[in-house]
């Protein structure tokens, strides 16, 4: 079995009316709502945990965070088709306001939502465990 090493980030934003805001990816093609992942040390083989947060909110969402929070929080998920034992490190990522925001690696709907939607929506439970952690800051 493949290892690999991810970064689980919980993006959000103060709404219109300064009220904190979610993000949720509904994937087409897998059917699922899931928060933003995305590998570490890929590109850059000593990149560190924060650094792959960063980098991956510019691909793939194309604004800079304005802060991030470790969440020290850290699952493993075993991805049976790919046949990866994927251990997640969980980041809450402040991203800026924007009307308008896309995903740029593929086929998703955006969705901005309050954090008992997003707990609602998400599809895997180690995600939705992660939001636990997540109401103990104040937005």
């Amino acid at each position: 079995m493949r290892k690999a090493t991810k970064v689980l980030m919980f993006v959000w934003r103060k709404g219109e009316k300064g009220e904190a805001e979610f993000l949720a990816l509904k994937r087409r093609e897998q059917k699922d709502c899931v928060v933003l992942t995305g590998h570490v040390g890929d590109v850059f083989p000593k990149e560190s945990l924060s650094e792959a947060v960063v980098r991956e909110i510019k691909e793939e969402l194309n604004v800079e965070p304005v802060n991030i929070a470790d969440l020290d929080f850290v699952s493993e998920v075993k991805i049976k088709d790919d046949n990866v034992l994927s251990r997640e490190h969980g980041f809450l990522v402040e991203a800026p306001y924007q009307k308008e925001m896309r995903f740029l690696e593929y086929e998703a709907e955006i969705i901005w939502c309050s954090l008992d939607e997003l707990e609602e929506k998400l599809t895997y439970k180690h995600q939705k465990g992660t939001v636990k952690i997540i109401r103990t800051f104040k937005f």
